[in-house]
């Protein structure tokens, strides 16, 4: 790839949280890396904009929110526990009071287009004064956009299914540390939630929890969906979704207790016990769905306990040409489990370790690797899963593509022939020896 090129695939790269292995050179050419591409300004012509400066602000305007309203964040740090909130009980920000008449057409944004900028900051995981970062309740079509949320003592956000809450965007947010899961879509009616260009993470992992389950346990997944239908999961980066106490924590990405045809998509997970799962106890659990095109690498000097990076207990899911490292920490990359889990197909997918089939499950396998080496990879160690010179002249195009992955990781075309795992060739490459990268 020439130093000219760089620019135009910095945003889709920057998704996966790359952005570290490709700043230096782009900052020699004057281009600024960003992790998802501006979304557009309220429409005035369809909403009501309110602008807020501090956290009282905020939470009061949330709190009085109508259809067509839109609330914009001034950058700075809101302390949440610092709110005397309107129903007196603590300091969350509410969309949608609980038990009120539905509420549409809703936005809550910062005024950038960089996350950092507004950061909504509770008292602590430890600290039960604020519960919550953003609840929705009685709310849809919803977008909640450029800011962070985090050290809260149950879920930086939550969308509460029975009250409603449902088709919701979560756009370029980042989600951190919260006492329990980092997002939680709780309940039937949680349905056709998209989260995307995202981060969710632990700054160092997860605490002992007064109220896990057990009582004082770790708790937590980093997104953690009960009931809902059609989730969308892309272009986000997952990291650090561990335990504190090196115990094992949940997944990453758990969709469950019901829930239905979710697509998790071109997201990378970096350093976490747990990867994807779609369903986790029974085949009930979950039912269709798709993974495809994710990275996901576990670091083989790390203390914390580890399971499985892609899990399916959903019949007629499907995990396609995704690439998963486990670094000798676990013996199997995916594992399909019970017998009720049938139509499983599990296709093109590039590993280091086993596909596992668990208590009858059958799974129909096709054209998966289980010898990756670090060597095939950019910079594994950093979480470059893209493929190297090396990685290219091992898989070599090798693969017909499958008419369910037209693009790779990038959201680039793939050709007719390709590769196995989530990044294909780079189309950009002009010397063999990559020496213009």
């Amino acid at each position: 790839m020439t130093a000219a090129a760089l620019p135009r695939l910095l945003p889709a790269v920057c998704c996966l949280g790359l952005c570290s292995v490709l700043i230096s050179a782009a900052s020699a050419q004057g281009a600024r890396p960003r992790t998802a591409p501006p979304l557009p300004a309220p429409d005035p012509m369809s909403y009501q904009i309110i602008h807020v400066d501090t956290a009282q602000a905020l939470a009061d305007a949330a709190w009085n929110l109508r259809s067509n309203q839109a609330i914009v964040i001034a950058p700075g740090t809101y302390d949440l526990a610092s709110v005397n909130f309107p129903n007196g009980v603590d300091g969350r920000i509410t969309v949608g009071r609980f038990g009120a008449p539905i509420i549409s057409n809703i936005q809550v944004r910062g005024a950038t287009d960089d996350p950092a900028d507004v950061v909504l900051r509770g008292a602590g995981m430890l600290n039960p004064i604020v519960p919550y970062g953003v609840q929705i309740f009685t709310a849809r079509e919803v977008t909640l956009a450029n800011f962070s949320v985090g050290e809260v003592y149950y879920h930086a956000i939550g969308v509460q299914g029975g009250q409603g809450a449902g088709d919701i965007r979560i756009y370029n947010v980042r989600a951190y540390d919260a006492g329990q899961q980092i997002i939680k879509g709780s309940g039937a009616g949680a349905d056709d939630v998209t989260i995307e260009y995202s981060q969710v993470d632990y700054s160092v992992g997860a605490i002992v929890h007064p109220e896990g389950s057990p009582p004082n346990s770790c708790y937590t997944n980093g997104i953690d969906v009960t009931g809902g239908d059609r989730w969308i999961i892309r272009d986000t980066r997952i990291e650090r979704i561990r335990c504190q106490n090196n115990t094992l924590a949940g997944p990453a990405i758990l969709v469950w207790q019901g829930s239905a045809d979710t697509l998790i998509e071109r997201n990378l997970i970096l350093d976490s016990s747990r990867g994807i799962s779609l369903g986790l106890v029974a085949s009930s659990d979950h039912s269709g769905g798709m993974v495809r095109n994710n990275l996901i690498r576990w670091n083989p000097a790390a203390t914390y306990a580890v399971d499985v990076p892609i899990y399916s207990t959903s019949p007629n899911s499907r995990i396609l040409h995704n690439t998963a490292l486990t670094r000798g920490r676990y013996p199997n990359a995916i594992e399909v489990r019970f017998a009720g889990a049938t139509g499983v197909e599990v296709a093109g997918n590039l590993l280091d370790a086993a596909i596992q089939p668990r208590q009858g499950a059958a799974p129909v396998l096709s054209n998966n690797r289980s010898d990756a080496q670090t060597a095939w990879f950019r910079d594994e160690a950093h979480g470059d899963l893209r493929l190297s010179v090396a990685g290219e002249a091992q898989l070599s195009g090798a693969l017909p593509r499958h008419p369910q992955v037209l693009l790779d990781c990038l959201a680039e075309s793939r050709p007719a022939s390709t590769e196995a795992g989530a990044c294909g060739r780079d189309p950009q490459r002009v010397f063999a020896d990559g020496f213009e990268l």
